[in-house]
């Protein structure tokens, strides 16, 4: 009985073994649907499909990853939350999860995915008083811009509306040529495609823009208005993308992916084919002058590491532009114009030291011809080296050198000319700059001074400049900044033996007839290529400026930012002396101005703005022997509003519309003609800029539509400009005695359809 007893009692203690289900466990990857992004830091969940209840949860990594394990099973609910996305739930089964490779999930975005921060205001990069950023994001939905980098700066404040749509940068009345467009660590020697329907660089190769009108840092050299920086981007490292875009005026495609280890590339190009619209027009569809233009652009960089704390960038890039007029009153015109660079970017983090090295070299191709026949090619030089320091926390210091060496050769031939002329002419202009910046940050207070010496030499002669440049900043309030900057400015200037390689206008008498009449433009349209100049000379001068302003930034609520900007500019050109007219005269101008700025951020749907500036900007002319005149300046546009407002709606569709009010440009009217014994009327011009174009407005809308599938995304847009067909004039014709005028009317309403695919 005991022994029973006790193998009871053991048996108890010792039950039999029950069998275990196996434990499992699942692995995918998850991606942002249409971009492929991996996403990191979602929140993976699995719950039973039916019976007792348990939950496993994972985390995914860098790189999208994640693992459930100890699953009862693999017939499960899967549920993940990861932020900016919209919630995924669905039921698996064990073949889902039983593939060779592991499962992608792509999660779809939440909102359109289109629109982030419309703009920001950068404080400490350039240091500057008023320094505004656009995104990429941001600039390819704004209404009119056709997602063209610089056509969105249109609608901020300072940026003067120029006649035609022409492509040209006039920041607070400064002429194009009086400010510098960057790429990089370099100016490009345009910004627009003739005669202005894109930009030479796509928004995708793009980072970022950043726009300066005034009182940049010492960074920057050779401009005396203002610059605009455009940031490259490099390629993306999580695989393969890219994307194809259509519209009517132009096709275009970027491919970008890893490259080695670490490393990776980006190929962007694009082509403008409107010459071939217009040539599938039957001649007979045709009247008057056709303008027949034809570009394309390409940008390719690549970037490695390049030892510890190193990066190594190589871009190359180029644009080309073929523009003609034919016309049964004029010999044809044309021009031609391409630049190609390759640029090499060194930079190297050292403890506490940052090192730039950046040498480029350029290749510039132009030529202009009607009855005279203009070429000119150049190769360009460039370097630029910086180190910065911050030896103390609140302190940083940058040392820098920039240099560009310009090896030209011209060729002018004038037939019909008595006697002909045939004219080559070569030589060497350099552009070199030293200069030294100091950023102090004290709590509520910013000190930024620097100073640039600058060295400008032709083959006849060197011009020297010191440029000092100061920035306060004063914050009394974490939601009011205060801003105040004073410095010089300085950059070559050329007594131009010709008119610049720009379109055929008329400011002056005798100027050429265009089928019946004569065409008038406001002076503006001759910088239509406002870098390149035919024949500059042996002799070189040294333009030099004073530019003050007073910035005031606050926070009003979270969403809502006011700035408000004085300014004033003063130019002296110093041209050189004309060897053969030496009583020409010198020029000058002084601008001064108000910009105002009340915008609204992107919220969860709303976003605008509203931008007023109110500006004039006098011209004077110097003489010889002491006498002054004044006119308006050719860029004098007194009052300009944009405003802009956006509304993103259900289902990934979006509208916005713009709306600008914008002062005439001046021009040089004709009073009257004088006809000599019956032959031709020959005109006479009243004072210089003494009329102006009418007054101009014009609303532009569009409208978007997303589609994000999981490899890819596709956008479809309608840009509608000038909706309610306002016939504005953009230039004037005289009638062949000069005793009537009509308006030459600008672009009617346009209806602009486009469709981009990326992956």
């Amino acid at each position: 009985m005991i022994a029973l007893g006790l193998q009871l009692v053991l048996a108890a203690a010792d039950p039999a073994p029950v069998e275990r289900p196996a434990h499992a466990s699942v692995q995918g990857q998850l991606r942002s649907a249409g971009e492929r992004q991996p996403v990191a830091g979602a929140r993976v969940f699995a719950t039973p499909r039916r019976g007792p209840a348990w939950t496993r949860e994972a985390v995914s990594d860098r790189d999208g990853r994640f693992v459930l394990a100890d699953l009862p099973g693999r017939d499960f609910v899967l549920t993940i939350v990861a932020a900016g996305h919209q919630r995924f739930e669905q039921p698996t089964t064990s073949a889902y999860w039983s593939r060779r490779k592991p499962p992608t999930i792509y999660l779809q975005p939440q909102g359109a995915g289109s629109y982030r921060t419309i703009i920001e205001q950068l404080r400490v990069t350039r240091p500057s008083t008023v320094s505004t950023k656009l995104a990429p994001e941001e600039i390819a939905n704004l209404p009119g811009s056709q997602g063209d980098p610089l056509r969105a700066l249109q609608n901020l404040p300072g940026v003067a509306r120029v006649p035609g749509g022409l492509g040209l940068i006039v920041l607070r009345g400064a002429a194009p040529n009086q400010s510098q467009v960057f790429f990089g660590e370099h100016p490009l020697p345009r910004a627009f495609h003739v005669p202005g329907l894109a930009s030479v660089v796509q928004t995708g190769a793009l980072a970022g823009l950043e726009y300066v009108p005034g009182n940049f840092s010492a960074h920057y050299g050779n401009a005396v208005g203002g610059i605009v920086h455009l940031t490259p981007r490099v390629g993306r490292r999580d695989g393969l993308h890219g994307h194809a875009k259509l519209d009517i005026t132009s096709v275009g495609a970027l491919l970008e992916g890893p490259f080695g280890k670490g490393g990776s590339f980006l190929l962007a190009a694009q082509r403008g084919y409107l010459d071939l619209v217009i040539k599938a027009i039957p001649d007979e569809a045709i009247y008057g002058d056709v303008i027949q233009p034809r570009y394309h652009d390409y940008q390719f960089i690549f970037d490695h590491p390049a030892g510890r704390g190193g990066t190594l960038t190589v871009r190359l890039l180029g644009a080309s532009d073929d523009l003609r007029i034919a016309s049964s009153g004029l010999p044809n015109f044309r021009l031609r114009s391409s630049f190609d660079r390759v640029d090499l970017a060194y930079r190297k983090r050292h403890g506490r030291w940052d090192f730039l090295l950046a040498p480029a070299v350029r290749f510039d191709r132009s030529s202009f011809s009607t009855h005279i026949s203009n070429r000119r090619n150049d190769v360009v030089g460039l370097l630029r080296a910086e180190a910065s320091v911050r030896p103390l926390r609140p302190l940083q210091l940058t040392l820098g050198f920039d240099t560009q060496l310009d090896r030209y050769m011209s060729h002018r031939v004038a037939p019909l000319n008595t006697p002909p002329e045939d004219e080559v002419d070569r030589g060497l202009l350099t552009t070199s700059g030293l200069y030294l910046s100091s950023q102090l940050e004290l709590g509520r207070y910013a000190v930024v001074a620097g100073a640039r010496v600058n060295a400008f030499t032709a083959a006849d002669n060197a011009e020297f400049t010191v440029d000092p440049r100061l920035l306060l900043r004063y914050s009394p309030h974490e939601r009011v900044r205060i801003q105040l900057g004073a410095g010089m400015y300085s950059q070559p200037s050329l007594r131009r033996t010709l008119q610049s390689a720009g379109f055929i206008y008329e400011t002056t008498p005798g100027g050429p007839p265009l089928g019946l009449g004569y065409l008038v433009l406001p002076g503006a349209a001759r910088y239509l290529d406002p870098q390149l100049e035919f024949q500059p000379g042996r002799r070189v001068g040294a333009s030099q400026a004073v530019q003050y302003s007073a910035n005031l930034h606050v926070d009003l609520t979270d969403a809502l930012d006011l700035d408000a900007t004085i300014f004033y500019r003063r130019v002296r050109d110093h041209l050189p002396p004309h060897p053969e007219y030496p009583d020409l005269p010198d020029t000058a101008s002084a601008t001064h101005g108000v910009e105002v700025m009340l915008r609204h951020d992107l919220t969860a749907r709303l976003f605008g703005w509203i931008a007023y500036t109110w500006m004039r900007s006098d011209a004077r002319r110097l003489w010889p022997t002491g006498g002054v005149t004044h006119a308006p300046a050719d860029f004098d546009q007194r009052h300009n509003l944009v405003m802009l407002v956006g509304y993103k709606l259900p289902r990934r569709w979006s509208i916005a519309a713009r709306f600008r009010l914008v002062t005439g440009l001046p021009y040089t009217p004709f009073v009257g003609g004088i006809n000599s014994m019956g032959e031709d009327t020959y005109p006479i011009a009243g004072p210089l800029n003494s009329a102006r174009m009418p007054v101009f407005h014009q609303l532009d809308l569009r409208l978007d539509r997303t589609w994000i599938l999981h490899r890819c995304v596709v956008g479809a847009y309608l840009d509608v400009q000038n909706v309610y067909n306002r016939p504005n004039a953009e230039g004037l014709m005289y009638s062949s005695d000069f005793a009537s005028t009509h308006a030459v009317i600008g672009v009617p309403i346009l209806p602009v359809l486009g469709v981009k695919v990326s992956y």
